[in-house]
């Protein structure tokens, strides 16, 4: 028996008849029985087309993070489209949301509106090739930069066994579709390895453009960096000209108000944002220091989007940052996700069960095994059948992170003692009834 409900059913089976798969993203799709269709959210919570509540912890993968329908964001969305949406020149909303943006974040010079994640790792790579003029891009094994050509190898989604050896990795292309000649455009590593970037360096450093990288691995359990390991990276795109990226799709205002950088203390030279910084509305940016962005100002290198900035989106953007710069959503957010992270590794003590909870309390991952990960090629001591039948018995009580443990539970404001409560009991119960 799958988890659809009888009127969910239906309502797959009208959307598989008219989307592929009954989806637009191709991550939303469980199978024709578990496929889930959603009718409202609130707060912590959304409600299937049956009426049947949960507990949400996958937030839209990530942007939902001051609660679903949140009013304060809500209201100025609705004011915005009542005077109108998409205009062929800049808005007053968009230049509101660019300096909220700033005062968030006050290390970015300037920035530019787009709509996607995607998008905004696509022109953060094109505008690095064009300011230093080389082609390569290094990126590291198990993240997830979007879904275009430049970055679609050694993802999250790729067979660990694939990859090569260590000392001399193979990028494993995620997908068809992608020209042969892009592999040779890319470099891929093991991640938390800096003598390996030294020594890609030494050989390939005048034809490396960027290093991109995810400061925490949102597609890989949410891991964390070694100490030491992103001012590594800062360090060797300095010594060989290069620019490094941070792709803060998923961390930017979620790990702290001011994103990556505040969080480790490493300052890149060009960084993404998508995701909260709307609170689930589509907006994204590409933001840096001006001797990168300002390339764009220059001419000559591509940027456009017809629908970049516009007044839903900029609206989203400024309401969802001023109520970040309170403070109070993300103590919550932080304090919150403390006590779950605890309280799961309690949960595994008691029981006898080697696990261990990785992250941040703000988007954080639970890997069964006996030996942390440092990398994605350590995938393969994760239990992850038993992982799917804890999450099928949360969600059988109301609970829904993502059945895939390479995806973090996220974790909002709207979070609160008595949902954190009633998780860990579902938790330990799925657990043991897991366990047999």
């Amino acid at each position: 028996m799958g988890l659809q409900g009888p009127n969910t059913s239906e309502w797959f089976r009208r959307a598989d008849a008219a989307l592929v798969n009954g989806v637009s993203s191709g991550f939303r799709y469980w199978g024709p029985d578990d496929t889930f269709v959603i009718q409202r959210g609130n707060g912590a919570w959304v409600e299937d087309m049956d009426g049947n509540r949960y507990v949400d912890y996958q937030l839209g993968f990530g942007p939902v993070i001051l609660g679903h329908a949140h009013p304060a964001v809500s209201s100025a969305v609705a004011e915005a489209a009542a005077s109108g949406t998409t205009f062929a020149m800049t808005s007053a909303r968009e230049i509101e949301a660019a300096e909220v943006f700033k005062q968030a974040v006050p290390w970015v010079d300037r920035l530019r509106f787009t709509n996607t994640g995607t998008e905004a790792t696509m022109h953060a790579i094109r505008l690095a090739r064009a300011v230093t003029g080389r082609e390569l891009v290094l990126k590291f094994e198990g993240s997830y930069h979007g879904a275009h050509d430049y970055v679609l190898f050694s993802t999250a989604g790729s067979p660990a066994g694939a990859m090569g050896s260590r000392r001399s990795p193979v990028p494993y292309q995620t997908s068809s579709g992608i020209p042969e000649a892009i592999r040779s455009l890319i470099r891929t590593l093991p991640f938390n390895d800096l003598e390996a970037v030294e020594r890609l360096f030494a050989r390939d450093g005048d034809r490396v453009a960027c290093v991109i990288v995810e400061p925490i691995m949102g597609n890989f359990f949410g891991l964390t960096p070694d100490d030491g390991y992103l001012a590594g990276l800062r360090r060797i795109c300095d010594q060989h000209g290069a620019i490094l990226i941070f792709d803060e799709v998923k961390t930017g205002f979620r790990i702290a108000l001011g994103g990556a950088q505040e969080w480790s203390g490493v300052t890149p030279d060009l960084a993404t944002f998508a995701k909260s910084m709307g609170n689930g509305f589509p907006v994204a940016a590409v933001a840096g220091r001006e001797q990168v962005v300002g390339a764009w100002a220059e001419g000559g290198v591509m940027q456009a989007g017809t629908y970049s900035g516009n007044g839903l989106s900029a609206a989203a953007t400024t309401a969802t940052i001023r109520e970040l710069l309170g403070g109070e959503p993300l103590a919550t957010v932080n304090r919150t996700g403390t006590v779950l992270m605890d309280g799961i590794r309690g949960i595994f003590a008691d029981r006898g069960l080697a696990g261990h909870v990785l992250g941040h309390p703000s988007m954080f991952g639970i890997f069964v095994g006996e030996k942390a990960p440092r990398d994605f090629r350590d995938v393969a001591g994760h239990d992850s059948d038993l992982y799917s039948r804890i999450v099928m018995g949360m969600i059988g009580r109301g609970f829904l992170p993502c059945d895939d443990a390479l995806e973090p539970w996220f974790v909002s404001a709207a979070h609160g003692d008595s949902e954190v409560a009633a998780t860990l009991t579902a938790f330990d119960e799925s657990l043991v009834e897991a366990l047999g």
